[in-house]
């Protein structure tokens, strides 16, 4: 260790304390052998050490694994608010997005020609003796152009055209914008100006809808109400996991510091350039959850017979994992692909079941190591 300490006999380094080792001399060379040629090989291709050895164990196995969903809209409870007449808004009750609205709550007024038309041709049809057929024709005309019953009724009552006519929301929820599937985050956010002082952004503020005045054409959409009362929780897995899980199988889902379970409701498969996977759907009541949030789920699913071996044998580099298998008396590290990961366990394949490797992989390599793999 100390090349400066010579001595002409055996003893002790007066500085590290180790043994002398003879200086060999001129012309002598050392004989490689098998076991120097494992330790002349660079440390990121192989490991020698002392360090216990495990085996992969061939079964199928129950595996509670943690994935991560998003809450979104149940597109079973949104409705599209149109009107059925053309004319010009003269009052509108809904000004800005998210806006709460209540089922038979009146959230505008139309004038419409054709409304004031169908209701005078009504009340004129009422004057006259033996128009039986041709009033229920009037009145199914009027109902199918917008009016409500109660609106109907009010004007057989009182016979008095209404210029103005009510439009009424059929559900309860709050309003979304039309080419709008979930709610823009209002964010405030920081930027650094040219002083090196920071600048606080303005949140953003929602577009108005509809205003007074604007003309609208018959079946034109108006509103898209959404109903929150139910809600849908997407859940992105991997393909490995979704073949061993079926429609109706029980998910347990955690949402406000509270464990819920659900059923799987839909299993859609998707494909890109990042490889296999699949959106999982489930839904729950909607009450405390907010549309946007984050949601985490365990799902418990038994697996086909695959080699299962502790967690601490593989090593994870990032884009890819390694054991370390002992290869006459040396460790060589050798890439695996995980597919699953049940407690303590992974399921892994790229080694076969007689190999012996390397119980703990995480100490086979330094902060200063590089794993070098050959395929």
């Amino acid at each position: 260790m100390h090349p400066t300490v010579v001595s002409d006999k055996q003893g002790v380094c007066p500085v590290c304390h180790m043994d002398l080792v003879r200086k060999g001399r001129p012309g002598e060379e050392v004989k490689v052998d098998e076991a120097l040629t494992r330790l002349l090989k660079s440390p990121n291709e192989s490991v020698v050490s002392s360090i216990g050895t495990t085996r992969g164990e061939f079964l199928a196995d129950e595996v509670t694994t943690p994935v991560t969903g998003v809450v979104t809209y149940d597109s079973r409870r949104l409705s599209t608010i149109a009107v059925r007449s053309g004319g010009r808004l003269e009052k509108v009750g809904i000004k800005y997005p998210y806006q709460t609205v209540r089922k038979g709550q009146p959230i505008a007024e139309i004038y419409s020609t054709e409304l004031v038309s169908a209701q005078r041709e009504l009340l004129l049809l009422l004057q006259q003796a033996d128009r039986t057929t041709l009033i229920e024709a009037a009145k199914s005309k009027l109902l199918v152009a917008g009016f409500t019953q109660s609106q109907l009724d009010n004007l057989l009552t009182t016979h008095q055209v209404s210029y103005n006519t009510p439009l009424v929301s059929p559900v309860d929820g709050y309003v979304l914008p039309l080419m709008q599937t979930a709610p823009a985050v209002a964010i405030t956010i920081t930027i650094m100006g040219m002083d090196g002082r920071s600048e606080p952004v303005k949140p953003i503020q929602p577009t108005i809808l509809l205003q007074e005045g604007d003309y609208v054409t018959s079946g034109t959409p108006l509103w898209k109400v959404a109903d929150t009362r139910s809600v849908l929780v997407e859940l992105a897995m991997p393909a490995t996991l979704t073949n061993a899980l079926q429609v109706g199988d029980s998910i347990e889902l955690e949402m406000n510091n509270r464990m819920r379970k659900a059923s799987v409701e839909f299993i859609q498969p998707f494909y890109d350039d990042k490889g296999e996977f699949a959106i999982v759907r489930v839904y729950v009541p909607g009450q405390g959850l907010k549309i946007g949030s984050l949601v985490q789920a365990s799902v418990r699913i038994l697996t086909t017979k695959q080699l299962w071996v502790p967690r601490q044998a593989v090593m994870d580099l990032g884009t890819s994992a390694v054991v370390f298998v002992k290869v006459r008396g040396a460790f060589v590290p050798k890439p695996v692909v995980v597919h699953n990961k049940g407690g303590n366990k992974l399921a892994i394949s790229g080694i076969s079941l007689t190999d012996e490797i390397a119980s703990n992989a995480q100490l086979m390599t330094d902060s200063e190591g590089f794993v070098r793999v050959k395929n």
